[in-house]
């Protein structure tokens, strides 16, 4: 009977977060627009590369070939793509600006699944309070700043990963240490959504680790349990992995800029949440609340105490209170923008604030009866809806207000004209009109450091992106497509077809040709269908000496064996683990 009522529970839990997104989607989806600003064309464009190239019959994309001004950037392979595949796909059954909206909804619902289910393990089956850990996660401001508001798409997606990580870190230190798989399928998620936020997490799990041992909490014994985990999250984490190695790390590739900066004062965070609005420095009132009245509700001697103060004391890091300009030369400033912690602050309030709310509830008798229980979940689920119309209130007026100023929509740009997309709407009609802007942001990473050279990041910390781009003429002749023959500056445009650029070169003399497109450790080149030695040219591009006569020249990107092998052991270790999780789940149930 209990499994029964488990199922029957859970089914309308999972239907209730159905139409709740539905509910805040459709809305969105049915403007026909999107409202482009900040990191969306980086994205967009990530997006419309992979598109493109499963047109052509090509699963996997490793550099830009049509996209990106055609500079064979590798952001496909150091930025994970994994989860923005869907977004692709839906491309070929749906129109782009539906496509991307239905995409914001699936990881809306698998975040208020997740999180639901991570809370209900945490619990023990308290079905309440993880349906109301579900929608304070879920629908914090800072959260759908990500999403919706702001398209921070890598952290959006990894958000959606992290209470699983959070339950597997908790059932390895004080739970059923039987279940550290939790940590890793987690840790794995997490891996193939955003690098920092890998970064981030275990700073704070360590910091975790470090109070359950100094508080004696922490079995030693366990302690086997997070060594499989690790190997294992690395094993599985292999096809993220083995790109880094082989084409990154230490091959003089810089991915963003360096330094901390956006530095948000403690009062905007305050303002901010009081407002409810989505933006970077909102937890949301509710949140906000608990926050600062949490010491109240505590629950002494209990895990509580170390989630609230660690909370507490990621809120003031965040902040300017924090000397962040201090660690610009240390390895936080990998971090790069502080508020990046409050998606953790929106966690662990969101833990504690679940069982204040049941704890409320029940001491009022909202849930004495089954229809006072009923009422309460709708009073519930409406309170969200309103509360996240009002958070992306900004976002809707953009898509609003579109009507009344056209200026706002984006348009095509001219044979010869150069822009950066900071902001605008898009529609189905004028979405391709957005692949020739330069991106506002990532238009340039994992360019060679070299070329990028530090004054072209100092431009960037100031934000003045059109400077920073014209300003570094090597990084302006390649954006602009200008190769060089012997010196003399000239355009010749590729051919793209997924993985590779095609040039084709006639030449009067032997001559140095110095193509605009960057390399790396695996990039290879064919000349007339023979492969080629290149150099490295003085602004850190394909270069090579052809002789006289027409050439066709093809720059591509093919990786080394070993990620072929890795990808394979990743997927044969994900059998293994889902093999593994079934047999122990079904000898435990036999014991039991």
């Amino acid at each position: 009977m209990n499994k029964v009522k488990n199922i029957k529970i859970n089914s309308v839990v999972l239907l209730l977060f159905l139409v709740i997104t539905i509910s805040m989607i459709y809305p969105l989806a049915a403007t026909g627009r999107i409202a482009a600003q900040v990191d969306w064309l980086f994205h967009a464009v990530r997006v419309e590369q992979i598109y493109r190239n499963l047109s052509e019959g090509s699963l996997f994309t490793y550099i830009a070939t049509s996209t990106f001004q055609s500079t064979g950037v590798g952001s496909f392979l150091f930025y994970p793509v994994i989860f923005i595949y869907p977004w692709a796909w839906l491309r070929f059954i749906t129109t782009p600006v539906v496509a991307y909206y239905i995409w914001v909804g699936l990881f809306m619902f698998m975040t208020f699944v997740i999180s639901y289910f991570s809370m209900l393990s945490f619990s023990k089956g308290k079905y309440l309070r993880s349906f109301i850990f579900a929608l304070l996660y879920t629908l914090a401001p800072y959260r759908l700043y990500l999403g919706p508001a702001s398209f921070v798409v890598g952290e959006y997606i990894a958000s959606t990963f992290i209470p699983l990580a959070f339950l597997g870190f908790y059932h390895i230190i004080c739970g059923d240490k039987r279940k550290w798989y939790w940590l890793t399928i987690g840790m794995t998620l997490l891996a193939y959504s955003h690098m920092l936020s890998i970064l981030l997490i275990s700073e704070i799990f360590t910091v975790l680790l470090l109070v359950a041992l100094f508080t004696g909490k922490f079995d030693l014994k366990r302690s086997k349990y997070l060594l499989i985990s690790a190997i294992a999250t690395v094993i599985l984490a292999l096809p993220v992995i083995i790109p880094l190695l082989t084409d990154y790390f230490g091959k003089g590739i810089t991915a963003t800029y360096p330094g901390v900066g956006m530095i948000q004062n403690l009062g905007e965070v305050f303002t901010t949440s009081l407002s409810n609005t989505a933006t970077s420095s909102s937890i949301g009132i509710v949140l906000l609340l608990v926050l600062l009245s949490g010491w109240r509700w505590i629950k002494q001697d209990s895990l509580e105490v170390p989630l609230y103060i660690l909370a507490i004391c990621l809120t003031l890091i965040s902040t300017a209170i924090f000397p962040w300009k201090s660690f610009n030369g240390s390895f936080l400033a990998l971090l790069q923008l502080p508020y990046r912690y409050l998606i953790y602050v929106v966690l662990l309030t969101a833990i504690l604030g679940s069982r204040i709310i049941v704890e409320l509830l029940t001491k009022y008798g909202a849930l004495k009866t089954n229809w006072r229980r009923a009422m309460t979940i709708l009073a519930l689920l409406l309170v969200s809806l309103i509360s996240y119309y009002g958070s992306i209130s900004n976002l809707s007026d953009r898509l609003a207000n579109t009507a009344k100023n056209k200026e706002t929509i984006i348009k095509p740009l001219k044979a010869d004209e150069q822009a950066i997309l900071y902001a605008g709407i898009l529609t189905n009609k004028n979405y391709q009109a957005q692949f020739d802007y330069w991106a506002q942001t990532g238009e340039v990473d994992y360019f060679p450091t070299k070329t990028l050279k530090k004054n072209h990041f100092l431009e960037y910390i100031i934000m003045d992106w059109d400077k920073a781009y014209r300003t570094n003429k090597d990084v302006y002749s390649i954006i602009s497509g200008v190769t060089r023959i012997n010196g003399q500056e000239m355009h010749i445009k590729p051919y793209a077809s997924a993985n590779a650029l095609q040039y084709q070169v006639e030449l009067a003399r032997k001559s140095k040709v110095d193509l605009p497109v960057v390399h790396y450790a695996h990039t290879a080149v064919t000349v007339d269908g023979k492969p080629a030695a290149y150099q490295n040219s003085k602004r850190n591009t394909v270069q090579l000496d052809l002789e006289k006569g027409k050439h066709t020249v093809i720059v591509g990107y093919l990786p080394s064996k070993v990620f072929f092998i890795g990808t394979k052991i990743a997927l044969i270790g994900w059998g293994l683990l889902l093999i593994w999780i079934i047999c122990q789940t079904c000898y435990f149930k036999r014991k039991n």
